[in-house]
């Protein structure tokens, strides 16, 4: 309560906060609209500019982003049939047919009506599942908290991408990269090969900027020439028709359901979460076989999911430290930036700050709804922004960023550097994704170890006197085996068969 007490004092106390998730909103959708912008790219360009602003304004601009980026995607997925991004991959299913129909107005609005619903349905979640989920993670010692992040990691290798050999190869990577520097224990520099400069550990912006920024630039160029498909579209209504919005009850609620319960999870992301809430959707349905043929449920189910989802990946984001998907993962360096650590002390530490996210989750999360309804015809016409003219601003733009955090030219040279090793890991189909989370949860992993070992005195057996922490073990080994056990399991069963 005093988080949420605290958040909306600064809103009532500080109107650049308010400006700063306007501006941030502003910039997510035209980030989601424009086809090759995604939202953690969005983000990732922020962070450094965020630097001179205060925490509570910089955090604001960034769930701004967050917000907008997510939910303007739809109108990419629905007129050219290009998800904005990952999270709109269902959206363009129905969507895009119902365009292709004569109907793109109806589809937009459902589909901007969905995402206030899923948002503020899950803002409302995360105002209320947060705090107890934190005082919760108060009462977990090292054992329990090394446990936690592990599990984080191990999820997000076993469901990245369909290969899970190259999740884990991006995981262990990661866990390397984040062993750079002092170690936090000793005080003792280690993987620095001399470089001073690393003694402080590879900077978090500069692995994210050539991930998503360079790696992503580089990638598209070999489309710049390809032509770009336009779609006119007439008068959104202010509200979709009711006889429309009485058949999609069903997608408001699967929306809503999976996207606050399984966006809690560490790492699944929003695509996952579409998926399942469009299928269970489809499942109750009167009329199944419309699906993916332009129905309005499809278009519901995904919207609602994908904005729902924000709100449950905040939770354990704020409660634990651990990222709930890819953007919420690069918010912790926006946070890091501040010098804030999520985790179960962030709520007591910096009650305004949290309170700050949840209020500007809620507010973005409505604000979003007018601003697409009024701002429709503009973002539409950013479709067509060539590339040749944005890439070179991009780029600009990282190389502003960040140098503007150390005013050092070797964190150019790390952008650079991780923007090739990005280009190859794409080549080799390396999930970034895993890295990243390995990078930030290896050093917490290591530190929690340590500390649990040096107060059991070096008796790993400790372990069995903590059941929670076992619990969240055994449950890490089953999602790291579980592609294997799925597989063996499909043996075993197809061997009876083919005997009979």
């Amino acid at each position: 309560m005093e988080a949420i007490l605290s958040g909306l004092n600064v809103y009532l106390t500080q109107p650049t906060v308010l400006l700063a998730t306007i501006g941030g909103l502003f910039m997510g959708v035209v980030f989601g609209v424009v086809p090759g912008l995604t939202t953690i790219l969005g983000v990732t360009l922020m962070i450094p500019f965020t630097f001179v602003m205060s925490p509570t304004a910089g955090v604001a601009v960034l769930i701004g982003i967050y917000i907008g980026g997510i939910s303007g995607g739809l109108i990419t997925a629905t007129l050219v049939n290009i998800p904005g991004s990952p999270a709109n991959l269902t959206t363009c299913w129905d969507g895009y047919p119902m365009a292709k129909k004569g109907r793109p107005d109806l589809a937009l609005s459902l589909g901007i009506f969905a995402s206030l619903v899923g948002g503020v349905v899950s803002a409302f979640a995360l105002f209320t599942i947060a705090p107890p989920v934190a005082n919760v993670a108060l009462m977990m010692g090292s054992w329990e908290s090394m446990a936690v992040c592990l599990l984080g990691l191990c999820i997000v290798s076993a469901v990245a991408g369909k290969d899970v050999i190259r999740g884990l190869m991006g995981a262990v990577i990661g866990l390397v990269l984040g062993a750079v520097g002092m170690d936090a224990i000793t005080g003792i520099p280690r993987l620095t090969f001399g470089f001073w400069q690393l003694t402080g550990g590879i900077t978090m912006l500069g692995v994210m900027m050539g991930f998503f920024a360079i790696r992503e630039i580089c990638n598209q160029i070999g489309d710049l020439s390809k032509p770009r498909m336009s779609m006119e579209v007439k008068k959104v209504s202010l509200v979709p028709p009711w006889q429309e919005l009485k058949k999609c009850i069903a997608g408001f609620s699967f929306g809503s359901l999976a996207g606050i319960l399984v966006g809690i999870l560490p790492g699944i992301g929003q695509t996952p979460i579409c998926i399942l809430a469009y299928n269970q959707t489809k499942r109750v349905s009167k009329h199944p076989e419309l699906f993916g043929t332009g129905i309005p449920e499809g278009v519901v189910a995904s919207e609602t999911a994908n904005s729902a989802s924000n709100g449950g990946a905040l939770v354990p984001l704020i409660t634990l430290g651990i990222p709930g998907d890819g953007v919420t993962l690069v918010l912790i360096g926006g946070l890091m930036i501040h010098g804030l650590q999520p985790g179960p002390l962030f709520i007591r530490q910096n009650p305004d700050v949290v309170g700050t996210m949840m209020w500007a989750y809620l507010i973005a999360s409505v604000l979003l709804y007018f601003m697409l309804l009024l701002l429709l015809r503009i973002f539409i016409k950013m479709i067509n922004v060539k590339h040749s003219l944005l890439f070179p601003a991009i780029i600009v733009f990282c190389l502003l960023g960040i140098f503007a955090v150390n005013n050092r030219i070797f964190e150019i040279w790390v952008m650079i550097i991780f923007g090739v090793v990005g280009i190859l890991f794409h080549a080799l189909k390396i999930d970034v994704i895993s890295l990243l989370l390995g990078y930030v949860l290896g050093p917490l992993i290591e530190v929690f170890f340590r500390r649990a070992m040096i107060a059991s005195n070096g008796q790993f057996s400790a372990i069995l006197e903590r059941p929670v922490a076992v619990i969240f073990l055994v449950a890490a080994v089953l999602f790291l085996f579980s592609p294997a056990i799925k597989q063996l399991y499909y043996l075993i069963s197809k061997k009876p068969a083919e005997e009979a």
